[in-house]
């Protein structure tokens, strides 16, 4: 992450955004005042220029400093370390005062008072910027210097043509084999007086960097300037018409296509001169950049599925928390009307009101809301993004997959799963689940919409001769053409049609299986369809899935003790959930983490404590480290409720607390199994 400074002339403001900062991964240091901050980023810049470690990438400093203010200080670091992101705040906004510190130089502008989540947006995307920039800097840097060696090259040899005749067919020798030597393509190339381009040289490394015979576009221009992409001809013609008429330097970006059908981006850059008869010379060099292209879309892809997998893990848990109390009351109305039915009706509204028909609309009510839980926990498992791999059953990984594209099936072929057994593997659920998903949605594209009856998506599960999971996704769409399977994982290939999809799917998907030690491969007929089959080598043989919470059993839950629970959550509804569900116990509700710590201090005691882990102010994570602290013996009492994990604080301390966790949204049967499992001596899983 980044490295901040904070400047403010109040101290808790000072700890305050540091807190914040630190929680999301930053280094911060602070500063009282600008003579503070200068030391401070001068003895950081001297460290770093001695020792090659990093300097500081954003400054966040209050406006109003004693005896110097926070503008000062934005110049001075503007004049001194230009490439420092510097945000300002103030507690004074108005909109001459933003667009004055905009003006001067500032990234950006924060009133306060500043929230948490404000101030990690603002400086989170200041360094973001910085890293992109020190990124393009190291680029540009690289780029500098081989356009500077080559222009020395080429000056240099220049000159031993002009000495005499003599050296002349030596250096022409030596240039042709350094052109088709370096990384690129040395060019020359001449406008005509009507507009048209003849080249006068291209280097022999044409042949394999373009697939072009060098000579045949000596002979005429069109063998090279007819593979230019057709969106790019025409910027290419106006680039080179600016350059010839004001003699500026010439640099263009664009795709060729070359005779094999790949597309690849290059640059060109030159310099032109106009000779003794008027013509405008260009002698240049063009480099293939499709590997830059790559990483570049790879980054912008990889930027939007994150800002995705955060806003899909936000509404997967502002659903679960409403949703574990919908399904509980639903759950109490349920009982009670299966208990009023067998009960004398006085009046036709009562009698309606407890009949079958009536049970039978809560349990669809009820069937819709589970519908809705699979869905808000498939969407936390597509957003998780961390690394660690962990033992996986792919059957698990594929049906959540499919859930998320079933609408993409629905409308164009029946769906068929065919899964035997298969070995658990060691893997990241959401990245499998993204080659899978992946791989679904590639099938169901592939079949035109309208006749699903007629067409087929099969998945199949199985294990390999050598042990190895084997998934199939096969589809009865168009199929693949043949020349075009060899290069099908390859990036911005496509077969789909222009501003749907990126060309980089498959590409990443295989990235994603080698990465887990698996392989990818394809068959496919024309008109008859295509078939993905990814294996995976098998986990240890003692590896085994995450556990689940335990399932109610058949144990009358009236027969275990009447218990005091706790329950901590900051959605008053699902405290009174577990009051209407649980009237056998004796339930004590609290809505904050503040609340839940003060009950215990002040010397209750309780079998159970329900806690969410998510909460404003006091978390579940700080609860537990409270009780671990002054409460050791109520450790072993703690059950967590989440409806995901999504800062990466939250998400590090259930990775790590040694804690029963039921998943939001939960089930009063789930409640009553954990209840069982906690107090009931003669439980045995």
């Amino acid at each position: 992450m980044a490295r901040i400074l904070v400047v403010d002339d109040e101290r808790s403001l000072r700890r305050t955004f540091a807190l914040f900062l630190r929680d999301d991964g930053h280094e911060v240091e602070t500063a009282e005042d600008v003579d503070q901050a200068l030391e401070t980023l001068e003895a950081a810049w001297v460290k770093a220029q001695a020792e090659g470690g990093g300097h500081f990438d954003v400054v966040v400093s209050d406006i109003i400093l004693p005896r110097r203010s926070g503008v000062s200080l934005m110049e001075a670091v503007a004049e001194r370390w230009p490439d420092i992101k510097v945000i300002l705040v103030t507690g004074e906004p108005t909109v001459e005062t933003a667009a004055s510190a905009v003006r001067s130089g500032a990234y950006d502008y924060i009133s306060k008072p500043v929230s948490s989540s404000k101030i990690r947006k603002v400086v989170g995307s200041a360094a973001r910027v910085k890293s992109l920039q020190d990124d393009n800097n190291r680029l540009q840097a690289e780029n500098d210097q081989q356009r500077a060696e080559l222009a020395r090259l080429v000056e240099v040899r220049t000159a031993e043509v002009r000495d005499t005749k003599e050296a002349l067919a030596s250096t022409v020798e030596r240039i042709s084999r350094i052109a088709s030597n370096i990384p690129g393509v040395l060019l020359q190339f001449e406008r005509q007086s009507d507009g048209e381009f003849e080249f006068t040289f291209m280097a022999d490394s044409a042949q394999e960097t373009f697939g072009i015979n060098p000579t045949d576009v000596v002979a005429d221009a069109r063998a090279f300037t007819d593979r230019v992409h057709p969106e790019d001809s025409e910027d290419l013609r106006e680039s080179l018409a600016r350059s010839a008429e004001t003699l500026s330097l010439w640099s263009w970006e664009g795709r060729i296509i070359l005779p094999s059908g790949d597309v690849r981006w290059f640059q060109a850059q030159s310099r032109p001169v106009r000779n003794e008869s008027g013509t405008v010379v260009w002698d240049g060099v063009m480099l293939d950049m499709s590997e830059r292209k790559d990483l570049q879309a790879r980054l912008m892809l990889s930027d939007r599925m994150a800002s995705i997998g955060t806003l899909a893990a936000g509404v997967a848990h502002e659903i679960n928390n409403p949703l574990t109390y919908v399904l509980a009351n639903l759950h109490i109305l349920g009982k009670r009307a299966e208990k009023a039915i067998g009960i004398d009706q006085s009046d036709a509204a009562r009698s309606q009101l407890c009949s079958q028909d009536t049970l039978q609309l809560l349990r669809e009510t009820a069937e819709g809301a589970r519908r809705v839980r699979d869905i808000a926990r498939d969407l936390k498992t597509f957003s998780r993004s961390s690394d660690e791999v962990q033992p996986v059953d792919v059957r698990q990984v594929l049906d959540s997959s499919l859930r998320m594209a079933i609408n993409e099936i629905r409308h164009r072929a029946r769906l068929e799963r065919n899964y035997l057994g298969s070995p658990l593997v060691l893997a990241n659920a959401s990245r499998l689940g993204q080659v899978f998903l992946n791989l679904i949605v590639n099938a169901a594209q592939a079949i035109p919409e309208g006749a699903a009856d007629d067409n087929l998506i099969k998945l199949t599960t199985t294990t390999g001769e050598d042990g190895h999971a084997e998934v199939i996704v096969a589809d009865s769409g168009t199929g693949i053409a043949k020349h075009l399977i060899e290069r099908i994982f390859e990036p911005f290939v496509t077969m789909k049609p222009v501003g749907v999809g990126t060309g980089l799917g498959l590409y990443i998907c295989r990235d994603i299986i080698h990465h887990i030690g698996g392989v990818i491969q394809v068959d496919s007929v024309v008109g008859e369809g295509t078939s993905f089959t990814v294996r995976l080598p098998p986990a240890p043989a003692d590896a085994v899935l995450s556990p689940l919470m335990p399932v109610p059993g058949r144990k009358r839950q009236e027969d275990l003790p009447r218990a005091r629970i706790l329950v901590i959550d900051d959605e008053p509804n699902i405290g009174r959930s577990f009051v209407r569900s649980l009237p056998e116990h004796e339930i004590t509700v609290v809505d904050s983490g503040r609340e839940g710590v003060r009950a215990l201090d002040d010397g209750a005691t309780f079998d159970l404590i329900f806690c969410d882990v998510m909460m404003p102010d006091v978390t579940g994570r700080d609860v537990h480290e409270h009780i671990t602290e002054h409460h050791p013996g109520m450790l072993d009492k703690i059950v967590f409720m989440t409806g995901g994990a999504f800062t990466e604080r939250a998400a590090e301390f259930i990775a790590r607390v040694n804690a029963p966790r039921v998943d939001k949204p939960f089930d009063v049967s789930t409640i009553r199994a954990v209840l069982r499992q906690k107090l009931d001596p003669n439980y045995q899983g």
